[in-house]
């Protein structure tokens, strides 16, 4: 069948099968890198329970890592990972940008804390300043009260 999301069904012969090779060093290192690309994608999404998703995430990475190395692919017929190098080139680039997304946000989370750390110190400040004021407040009341 075709369409969106089917797949098309390809009788092969036994023969064929067998003339498939290991998935090459850089193929393995491409999809390696896509897939490290995923789990920062899906973690930068979390909220809440990262270390979670994290340790979940490793474990099946850690898994299609493993069956990378013993994958047989057809001879030739690498489509899109042919020109490996570009895309590497493009995921590389799309990494940094993240990254550099990553630093410029922990760099706003900063001043974030630091500007609720200034403000918490203001309100203390203030708190010392209305506690002044009222015993000051009661102090002149009994001396109105005495005169």
């Amino acid at each position: 069948t075709g369409g969106n999301g089917s797949s098309k069904k390809v009788k092969l012969s036994s023969a064929a099968i067998r003339s498939w090779q290991p998935l090459s060093e850089n193929s393995r290192l491409f999809l390696e890198n896509i897939v490290d690309s995923v789990v920062l994608s899906v973690l930068s999404q979390q909220r809440e329970g990262k270390d979670d998703v994290q340790k979940h995430l490793n474990v099946l990475k850690n898994r299609v890592l493993r069956s990378f190395k013993t994958l047989n692919v057809p001879p030739g017929k690498l489509g899109n990972l042919k020109n490996i190098l570009g895309l590497q080139m493009a995921e590389k680039q799309m990494l940094e940008t993240n990254e550099e997304s990553l630093v410029q946000l922990q760099e706003e989370i900063n001043e974030a804390e630091r500007s609720a750390e200034r403000i918490e110190e203001n309100i203390q400040q203030l708190k010392y300043k209305i506690q002044v004021l009222k015993n000051q407040l009661e102090k002149d009341e009994k001396d109105a009260r005495k005169v």
